[in-house]
């Protein structure tokens, strides 16, 4: 951050420099030629090199005139220079910006358990609203002004102005402690260069790539890619099956994570450390039957048991996926220390 405040403000450093180099030059000079006091050497050079010209202390001898000839030639273009980079910075907003982005990585670096969107185009900005919606933290990562300028305008949007293809900007967006990377980013090639940089950087996280071809599916799982997601085909799906079951899309559309609706789908995990395990039957009867598990995908073995029956025992660390109100689904974390994965 200091090297790259030094950079920001180099011209403004350097005239600050030049300039308290030619006081202390002017201060000492006058000191050891007219044999002023620090205060009137002080005096002398701040009226000489900020061409104020109020009178001197003293009357100068030859050698001093001479010296403050030099003075003024020496400091007239350096002061100006100070001054109009101090002005511009200023009326330009540059400063202003500087620091606003300051502030703006200071809060990305607080983040904790936060995802990282490489990449805001259509499908960036989807998942940024889908996460938005659920108050999960997250942080984009884009280099497209057009889309940056977007991003400024947007009220608590946290982003970096960042290639996502460099490391470095990785470890800006706090890598070591996000959760997830979502990488939407055009080209295939980077997305498989995102998934193998973050991979090695963050061996926990759970990486989700875009990709256009799929050949590179595999490309990208072999890079480190949790999931890979076409969005051609996935919508091309969709589309189809509006056709061949429409009442059945739009349903689950109905039951959707991002819906509006009182009862929804959720992914929710079993960790109460008190007990180790609790049957469905339980769940179901703890909100009156307003809760149905319709799954369960095993900690160990990773496989689903779909419909369970009553009897079937839900152990630490599981999955369940069930129907209900969103106030039903919170109260198990009271009875059940069931949480919900996006809270």
């Amino acid at each position: 951050m200091i090297r790259q405040t030094f950079t920001y403000f180099k011209g403004f450093y350097l005239a600050v420099f030049i300039l308290g180099g030619i006081m202390v030059f002017g201060i000492l000079g006058f000191m050891y030629i007219e044999d002023y006091g620090p205060l009137d050497a002080f005096y002398m050079t701040l009226i000489t090199v900020s061409t104020v010209g109020y009178k001197e202390v003293q009357p100068l001898s030859d050698s001093g005139k001479l010296f403050t000839s030099c003075l003024i030639l020496s400091s007239f273009g350096t002061f100006a220079y100070a001054a109009s980079s101090i002005g511009v910075g200023v009326l330009s907003g540059k400063y202003r910006y500087y620091f606003k982005n300051y502030r703006l990585e200071q809060e990305i670096q607080k983040l904790r358990n936060h995802v990282i969107i490489c990449g805001y185009g259509n499908n960036g900005e989807a998942a940024a609203q889908h996460l938005s919606m659920h108050n999960l933290p997250f942080v984009v990562l884009e280099k497209d002004p057009v889309k940056l300028e977007k991003l400024k305008t947007m009220r608590g949007m946290l982003f970096l102005e960042a290639d996502a293809i460099d490391e470095s900007n990785f470890v800006r967006a706090g890598i070591e402690h996000a959760n997830s990377i979502i990488s939407t980013l055009p080209s295939d090639a980077d997305n498989v260069f995102v998934v193998l940089t973050a991979r090695q950087l963050n061996g926990n996280l759970t990486i989700i790539s875009r990709a256009t071809n799929p050949k590179t599916e595999a490309k990208l799982r072999f890079a480190g890619a949790n999931n890979v997601i076409m969005p051609d085909r996935v919508g091309g799906n969709h589309m189809a099956a509006l056709v061949t079951t429409p009442d059945v899309n739009e349903f689950l559309d109905k039951l959707s994570l991002s819906s509006n609706d009182t009862v929804n789908l959720e992914e929710l995990v079993f960790v109460n450390k008190e007990k180790d395990e609790i049957m469905v039957s339980e769940i179901e009867s703890s909100s009156q039957s307003q809760i149905r598990v319709i799954g369960i995908k095993r900690e160990k073995g990773n496989n689903y048991v779909l419909n369970p029956a009553g009897e079937v025992v839900v152990k630490n660390k599981d999955k369940i996926f069930v129907l209900g109100q969103k106030e039903d689904t919170a109260a198990l974390n009271n009875d059940f220390r069931i949480v919900s994965l996006v809270n």
